[in-house]
């Protein structure tokens, strides 16, 4: 495809439309139209990126970024997103692990108030 070609001018104008779309929050018709870009451009870094900007489900959102990643190692946005998205997990990680430790501490000492019961009451 040349430069300034009608084909680049449509994608680019695709393009548009998505990122229009995506920036009036409405996602589904921005995914829509970055695949439709993808579809005839499945190396657009450009429309990769947006499409992980409009999607909700992580897991997805990951291999998007991914894919970046595997179409140029050098992007920094789609590494920094993937850093980010990487620091939320270890957060929560952390805090489901903080939290797991409280339980049993309080699981341990409701058991030894309970026995200490059990023991003056059966005594």
């Amino acid at each position: 495809m040349s430069v300034g070609s009608p084909n680049e001018t449509n994608l680019e104008n695709l393009m548009q439309l998505g990122i229009n779309a995506a920036r009036n929050r409405n996602k589904e018709a921005a995914k829509g139209i970055f695949t439709q870009v993808l579809n005839i451009d499945r190396r657009n870094e450009r429309a990769w990126l947006w499409l992980a900007a409009v999607e909700d489900d992580q897991t997805e959102r990951r291999r998007i970024l991914q894919t970046v990643l595997s179409i140029n190692p050098e992007n920094q946005k789609a590494r920094e997103l993937l850093e980010a998205m990487d620091r939320v997990i270890e957060r929560s990680e952390r805090a489901s692990m903080e939290l797991g430790i409280r339980l049993i501490i309080i699981l341990v000492i409701v058991l030894i108030v309970v026995g200490i019961l059990v023991y003056f009451i059966t005594a």
